[in-house]
């Protein structure tokens, strides 16, 4: 078996498949654009390589067959729960559509048991209002694009291909009396943002009086840049700013929900800000953001053990028998 990246090193495109086959995944991924093409072309290269390597014809497939898969990507190539839903989105899309196109008598994935993914604690550690504040001050001082990247995702919250395909001719707009960005976010859903004076500053400083073109270029200024290349400017501004911990644009977006609801912003305007679909999304940055201060256990502890007057906590009872026993 091959691991993703080399199962995927081929596009679908140019693999010999049978005819049904190329010409359902042609239909099937038809509406699908930009990243989520891609995703799915690469997911979907690596389950037909494991079907050409278990000698089985991804139409002849069943639901055992598919939570061997399950289990090929959970215990051979060791991948986290996430990760593996992930991997199995397109290819239950797959399976549902060839079955409404009559390419198949059953759905084979609707039924197979997929991992369960745990979403409640986050490891993410985003960037307190200081660490915010030293970050945008090394963006303002770097200037051009470093100004602009730093207040897209730290201030708007913006993803990285978000920040990205920003355009010149994406805030020339003035509604309401507010200027405005506008651009088409992750599943292709169109966005429009209102531009603090702050925020537009810095997109008027990396536009250098251009009208047009990407806004964010790489150093040469020849093209747009790539999300790779936008970590590497987060990550120089982090290292100026004394930040010690590993930033990259998640964090910043990370970071900046987890400062709006700290600055007292309602859970429903940061959901907006965040562009979440559902509440419950931006529901677990309000929780991780609190969890460990305001946890139950410092009321319970605070409840039932004795402090004595000088503030410190006093032994129960049950701890001083025990002194008393092994005295």
């Amino acid at each position: 078996m091959t691991d993703t990246r080399s199962a995927a090193t081929i596009p679908l495109r140019d693999r010999d498949l049978p005819p049904v086959i190329d010409q359902l995944l042609t239909d099937y991924l038809l509406p699908y654009g930009g990243n989520t093409r891609c995703l799915y072309e690469m997911h979907l290269a690596l389950f037909l390589r494991w079907c050409a390597d278990a000698g089985l014809g991804p139409l002849a497939a069943t639901r055992t067959h598919i939570e061997l898969y399950i289990h090929y990507l959970l215990v051979e190539k060791g991948l986290k729960p996430s990760s593996v839903c992930t991997a199995l989105t397109p290819v239950r899309g797959f399976y549902r559509f060839a079955c409404y196109e009559g390419a198949v008598d059953r759905d084979p994935a609707i039924y197979a048991r997929r991992p369960k993914v745990h979403t409640g604690l986050s490891d993410t550690l985003g960037l307190d209002r200081d660490q915010m504040r030293a970050f945008l001050a090394v963006g303002a001082e770097m200037g051009g694009r470093y100004y602009a990247a730093a207040f897209l995702l730290a201030c708007m919250a913006l993803r990285a291909s978000e920040a990205c395909s920003i355009r010149c001719e994406s805030f020339e707009k003035t509604m309401r009396g507010h200027r405005v960005l506008e651009f088409v976010g992750k599943g292709m859903v169109p966005a429009r943002m209102p531009l603090p004076v702050p925020v537009l500053r810095a997109l008027e400083a990396a536009a250098g009086g251009r009208a047009s073109g990407p806004l964010l270029l790489v150093r040469d200024g020849t093209r747009g840049m790539q999300r790779q290349g936008l970590n590497t400017l987060v990550a120089t501004m982090s290292k100026r700013a004394g930040i010690e911990s590993k930033v990259t644009s998640h964090v910043l977006r990370h970071s900046s929900i987890t400062n709006a609801l700290e600055s007292g912003a309602s859970l429903r305007k940061v959901q907006d800000l965040a562009r979440h679909t559902e509440p419950r999304t931006t529901m677990r940055y309000d929780r991780n953001r609190t969890n460990l201060d305001d946890h139950a256990v410092h009321s319970l502890v605070a409840f039932v053990v004795p402090v004595g007057e000088d503030g410190t906590t006093m032994g129960l009872a049950g701890d001083d028998r025990g002194a008393r026993a092994g005295a």
